[in-house]
């Protein structure tokens, strides 16, 4: 069971403010009012390190590279952390876009 979850929590992220989480990406389907399939999204599933401050939040992201917003996703945490998730993930996959 210990060998499992080492290798589920294996990817790791540092935001700006030094705070410290493991990540999962697995594929999520997104669906209508009928069920029927519109879109598939990578989602992103953060658990932060630190045990005394738990915090489990859920992104997702389309193929293209851009950011999708599931009402429930923004309810359980703060816009600003989300907000550094996302950013962070960009920096580490390359996908950064200049100011210009």
């Amino acid at each position: 069971m210990r060998e499992a979850l080492k290798h589920v929590f294996s990817q790791q992220i540092t935001l700006e403010d030094n705070s410290q989480f493991y990540y999962t990406v697995k594929p999520y389907e997104l669906t209508n009012a009928l069920g029927n399939v519109i879109a598939v999204l990578q989602e992103y599933t953060f658990t932060k390190k630190e045990e005394h401050d738990p915090l489990t939040c859920r992104l997702y992201k389309t193929k293209e590279g851009n950011w999708y917003d599931i009402e429930e996703a923004k309810i359980l945490a703060e816009k600003s952390v989300l907000r550094m998730l996302k950013s962070a993930i960009d920096m580490k996959e390359g996908n950064v876009i200049e100011n210009r």
